[in-house]
């Protein structure tokens, strides 16, 4: 089979995207056998479950999104039953595209190198100043009531050992 620079054809932008949740999700679920049984309870529970929905959909994408070529006319297309805006340029949709993806990956970079409880408010802080352009004190209320919820359920009610953060150990 040719490349597709060669010929001018490419895969369905959903299998890029199914691709990267597959690796993101599988990075957690091996990450996740490092740790101690209660703490990788929660994310095997999800992401083992979650990796094989998205393995399956990374198949499907591949086998259902045929190699198109550019050239090609193509009726309006929609990714998981969500309309996609045709009045919005391709580039733009890209590039929030793009911009999702950063999130997700800062969010779990952060989960690794300053943990959980450190990790998840200042995630929600900065998403909702700089993405969603909420106001401070909408923001900072916000993050009280998600490490509250966090800490009240997972510390204190279920008593779950954190994973440690990779930052901390480095400098322990």
């Amino acid at each position: 089979m040719s490349r597709p620079e060669e010929t001018g054809k490419k895969l369905d932008p959903s299998f890029w995207l199914s691709l990267f949740f597959f690796i993101v999700i599988a990075i957690g679920v091996i990450t996740a056998a490092q740790w101690r049984w209660d703490t990788r309870l929660f994310p095997w529970v999800v992401g083992i479950p979650a990796l094989a929905l998205t393995l399956w959909q990374l198949i499907a994408d591949f086998r259902g999104s045929k190699v198109v070529a550019d050239s090609e006319a193509r009726a309006p297309r929609s990714l998981a039953d969500v309309p996609v805006d045709e009045s919005i340029p391709e580039a733009v949709r890209f590039q929030r595209t793009l911009r999702a993806m950063a999130w997700i990956l800062g969010f779990v970079l952060g989960l690794w190198l300053l943990g959980f409880l450190v990790a998840i408010p200042l995630f929600v802080f900065s998403y909702l100043k700089w993405e969603a352009r909420s106001t401070t004190p909408m923001a900072l209320l916000l993050v009280v009531v998600t490490e509250l919820f966090i800490w009240g359920v997972f510390d204190a009610i279920m008593h779950l050992a954190w994973p440690e953060a990779a930052l901390f150990t480095l400098f322990r």
